[in-house]
């Protein structure tokens, strides 16, 4: 009994020593301080880490049942610190500040309520625009856990109807850049998940040579280094059958190699999922294998390796490698793979010009590159083509940039038109998707945030506006008015609209290019008149008059 006893505590010993080298989080997370924003059970459409293109899924996606206006209650005692609302990203948008040095964040929102809803209104009408972006002082709107607050929506970028939830910290007052986000459900929120995750495909990526997909035997045979990509996903009672895992482990022959457990993250390095993943696989199939490989410039917290750089460098003959997936509330999925190393073949190095800690410019007759350190997320080689079009990718790591960096392409020659309605246009197909872009001493220079090929077009077509629910001279229905806008190239910029001379608010619904006018106790009897005035990126204005009966 004594032997076994001694064998059970240095068991512990070594598994307590292999976490800590891991250096797994141990912070504490006030329980019970929060409480479930919505009034039914959460059941989540998107979970904590989730993988998105660009970017960490930051919080839940609380489900409402695809219905809007569900009540949305503080999760705690504070005040509101910010309301953001824009046609994209996260629609309308509240924050709470709370005493113990959180926030909290709702977004997507359909309304406002109470005082909220009249301060959000008001400041809209005193800078008239739809999009505001305002922060108050802590005794502006105090709040109470529990007090309605807003109303679910699906506004901004959503995909559907929805809540989006998270708690964050730190940075400029939460509200801003480098706040750090956490997993809501580590605060103890009520959420049941009986049902573990499923693995839905392991691949083997051998260094130089192509993917290998992991077949039923669960084995493959590899000539050299390679690195491991696990692809999987968690359900749960009430919830979508696709979400995101909360941890991933990875054992060599019985030893921890790796572990991915996106407990947080700071807002700035939210980019740098695309080096987690196989990004083109993803970015063609939306399957998002996570990959065990780690790029020097992507090392966040939610990785550990063992071995540096995730890469297996193996001895000649049969190992096991075992894959364990977690969800939020320890239900485990797992799956053994037996890898048979035929030899020790080294791959030859890349060529890399570029280091990724360093700025890189490139000066040429027809474009110039300028790019901050760390834009790239390891050493690499620019391929820079110039022509009619240009160029401009890493040929080594084909990712997405981790920072914007400025493009400027030489004019080629007199195009006929002021130098403001040219703008540069990313090729992707026969697609064209235009950036914010200026213009000095015959350059045209833009931040972009994607590589690919570029060039320059005109835009002098103004965009359009189009009555979806009413026809001119005719009775107009109700007090809700609606229209179509859109640009064909540079995109919608700003818009007005203007009810008997008035200016009016409009919210704008980026995903329908829609604008809807709520105008209640605005019309008057007879013969009212709406101007909408709509202009793009380039300049070019469109102005509609149009007579409403009422």
């Amino acid at each position: 009994m004594k032997r076994i006893f001694r064998i059970l505590i240095c068991a512990s010993i070594i598994f307590n020593f292999q976490l800590s080298t891991f250096n797994l989080s141990a912070q504490p997370f006030p329980q019970d301080y929060f409480r479930n924003p919505m009034s039914h059970d959460i059941g989540l459409s998107a979970t904590f880490g989730e993988f998105r293109t660009n970017h960490f899924h930051s919080g839940l996606d609380m489900r409402t049942g695809g219905a809007i206006g569900k009540p949305v209650y503080a999760a705690a005692d504070g005040y509101v610190a910010k309301v953001s609302i824009s046609s994209w990203g996260g629609g309308k948008i509240l924050y709470i500040k709370h005493p113990n040095g959180y926030t909290t964040v709702y977004m997507h929102l359909d309304g406002y309520a109470g005082i909220i809803g009249r301060v959000v209104e008001g400041e809209q009408y005193r800078t008239k625009s739809f999009s505001i972006n305002r922060t108050f002082e802590p005794n502006a709107m105090p709040v109470k856990k529990g007090q309605l607050v807003a109303y679910s929506g699906n506004t901004g970028g959503s995909g559907g109807p929805h809540l989006h939830f998270e708690v964050r910290r730190g940075g400029a007052d939460d509200l801003h850049t480098g706040a750090r986000l956490y997993n809501p459900l580590l605060f103890g929120l009520p959420y049941t998940d009986n049902i573990k995750p499923t693995i839905r495909g392991l691949r083997v990526y051998p260094i130089g040579g192509t993917p290998l997909a992991v077949g039923k035997d669960n084995s493959v045979s590899v000539d050299g280094p390679f690195y491991l990509g696990i692809y999987a996903t968690d359900a749960a009672e009430g919830s979508t059958a696709k979400n995101g895992v909360h941890r991933v482990e990875v054992y060599l022959d019985g030893q921890l190699f790796f572990m991915y457990t996106p407990e947080s993250f700071v807002t700035d390095s939210t980019r740098m999922v695309n080096a987690l993943i196989d990004f083109p696989l993803f970015r063609r199939t939306r399957q998002a294998y996570l990959l065990t490989r780690c790029l020097p410039g992507a090392q966040g917290e939610w990785v550990k390796v063992r071995h540096g750089d995730g890469i297996f460098r193996l001895t000649k003959g049969e190992h096991r490698i075992r894959v364990m997936v977690y969800d939020i509330r320890d239900n485990l999925a797992e799956q053994t793979l037996k890898v048979h190393v035929n030899g020790e073949k080294k791959a030859t190095a890349p060529k890399t010009d570029m280091h990724y800690t360093e700025p890189y410019v490139y000066n040429g007759s027809m474009a110039r590159v300028e790019m901050h350190p760390y834009t790239l997320y390891a050493d690499d080689h620019m391929r820079i083509v110039e022509g009619n079009a240009v160029t401009v990718e890493p040929t080594v790591n084909p990712l997405p940039p981790h920072k914007n960096y400025n493009l400027s392409l030489k004019g080629h020659g007199n195009y006929g038109v002021a130098p403001e309605k040219v703008t540069i246009v990313r090729l992707e197909g026969a697609k064209r998707f235009a950036s914010k872009t200026r213009h000095r001493d015959g350059w045209y220079i833009s931040q972009v945030r994607d590589f690919g090929t570029f060039t320059l077009a005109v835009d002098t077509i103004p965009p359009t506006v189009k009555p979806v629910n009413y026809s001119e001279g005719k009775p107009l229905k109700g007090n809700n008015i609606r229209l179509k806008i859109g640009d064909d190239l540079s995109g919608v910029e700003t818009y007005n609209c203007y009810l008997n001379g008035q200016w009016i608010l409009a919210e704008y619904d980026g995903k329908s290019a829609t604008l809807s006018i709520n105008a209640i106790g605005k019309l008057r009897s007879g013969n009212n008149e709406l101007t909408v005035e709509v202009t793009d990126a380039c300049g070019n204005i469109c102005h509609r008059r149009y007579t409403l009966k009422k």
